[in-house]
């Protein structure tokens, strides 16, 4: 039901992400309401999209959870200025969120670029040792340009010779 085995699931729970489950037949079976499976859902979720760690996800978590209190807070707040509260923390927390999301694209951001570079160095030297017919530096599919030599214009078949 939640593609995590149960005994993640129990560390889940010791950590605090998601809430303990209903014990039955003498507590040898866990029943997990809705909300707690797509809770585990989400923290799946952020696992993939973030490639973050449970510490990083549990930030996440807690500022979703916050952003719903906030949104019920502001449903009950009939007063301008208490509504303004709320709309002040909510813009907080989701600055919160936006940060954490920059610094995983920069080091994204890095990452690629620290391989890009490695990649163009290993073809430059490649093409020194005579392995490649001419050098393609940045050139490629990590990059989304051609590649040349690979029936584009500049390759060998466009080359008179």
């Amino acid at each position: 039901m939640t593609g995590v085995t149960t005994r993640t699931l129990r560390y889940y729970e010791e950590i605090g992400l998601i809430t303990p489950c209903t014990r039955i037949s003498g507590g040898q079976e866990r029943r997990y309401t809705e909300m707690t499976v797509a809770r585990v859902r989400r923290i799946r979720e952020l696992q993939e999209v973030l490639g973050s760690g449970l510490s990083e996800i549990r930030e996440a978590l807690l500022a979703e959870d916050r952003m719903e209190a906030l949104r019920q807070a502001y449903r009950r707040t009939t007063s301008r200025v208490g509504q303004a509260k709320v709309l002040r923390e909510a813009v907080e927390v989701a600055e919160r969120q936006l940060a954490q999301i920059q610094r995983r694209q920069d080091q994204l951001g890095a990452l690629r670029q620290e391989l890009e570079e490695r990649r163009s160095r290993h073809l430059q030297r490649l093409y020194e040792l005579g392995g490649d017919s001419q050098p393609r530096g940045g050139q490629g599919p990590a990059n989304g340009r051609p590649i040349a030599g690979e029936g584009h214009p500049g390759g060998p078949e466009g080359r008179s010779g």
